[in-house]
């Protein structure tokens, strides 16, 4: 049985090319998703690989620095957290850290394998790509488990990238998100920038901080809980491991 994984930040370390660096992690933790810890020094662009609707499906979460997407129609500016689904081979981008930005651009490399409830999604009804979002973008949602001056966004909307969604929960300690559990869905838990919490998994707690990433497979009740004057913001990212029950539509 799949078990627990966290990425510890301390544990990445960049190795630059012509500004840009890209290292894998949490490799083997679920073999139809590849993550990718990435650095981009200020005046520095990178042009990543394009697939095609058949192929994968990839994202881009930039968690620090400033900078911006180009595509050959749109520019999309960094200035707080976001996310990027690019057009899949349609056309070209290139991401940009700005040269007035005054650390690198962090962000993580998100590329998911393809199902055949993927493949016919994506055709048949999906989000209107390229998708760019700001954290500040995202449209807020509640849930039980989690306290009420807890802010909870949604980034990409289930059902309408595949397999694949993604959103935020933003708050101070001392907070607790309930224990709660997904037995469709695998999970990565990102921690923002300056974050701190303790998450609780399958009956064990892993202290985190920003820049770690935990996996949880399905099956797995879990939550976090927040001390006195600590952030616990966090990204959230699933992938439904069958899809989506129901019609597409």
């Amino acid at each position: 049985m799949a078990q627990i994984k966290i990425a510890h930040t301390e544990e990445i370390v960049h190795q630059y090319k012509e500004g840009f660096s890209a290292v894998p992690f949490l490799e083997g933790a679920y073999d139809q998703a590849r993550f990718e810890k990435c650095s981009l020094q200020p005046g520095h662009s990178v042009s990543p690989e394009v697939y095609g609707i058949a192929q994968n499906n990839q994202l881009f979460i930039f968690l620090a620095g400033k900078g911006y997407v180009t595509t050959p129609r749109e520019a999309f500016n960094i200035t707080e957290v976001a996310v990027f689904v690019p057009e899949f081979d349609q056309e070209r981008f290139t991401i940009t850290c700005s040269t007035d930005s005054k650390e690198a651009l962090e962000f993580i490399h998100v590329v998911t394998e393809l199902n055949d409830y993927d493949k016919a999604c994506l055709v048949e009804a999906r989000i209107k790509l390229p998708r760019f979002r700001l954290l500040s973008q995202g449209w807020e949602y509640v849930e039980d488990f989690k306290q009420s001056d807890t802010k909870s966004v949604m980034l990409i909307e289930h059902r309408n990238l595949g397999r694949l969604s993604m959103g935020a929960v933003l708050g101070k300690g001392p907070t607790v998100v309930g224990q709660h559990i997904h037995n469709e869905l695998v999970q990565w838990y990102i921690p923002l920038p300056g974050s701190k919490l303790t998450y609780t998994a399958g009956g064990d707690q892993y202290p985190m901080k920003g820049g770690d990433v935990s996996f949880t497979p399905t099956g797995f009740y879990h939550g976090a809980q927040a001390e006195e004057g600590d952030s616990y913001d966090y990204i959230w990212f699933e992938l439904c491991c069958e899809g989506y029950p129901g019609e597409i539509k």
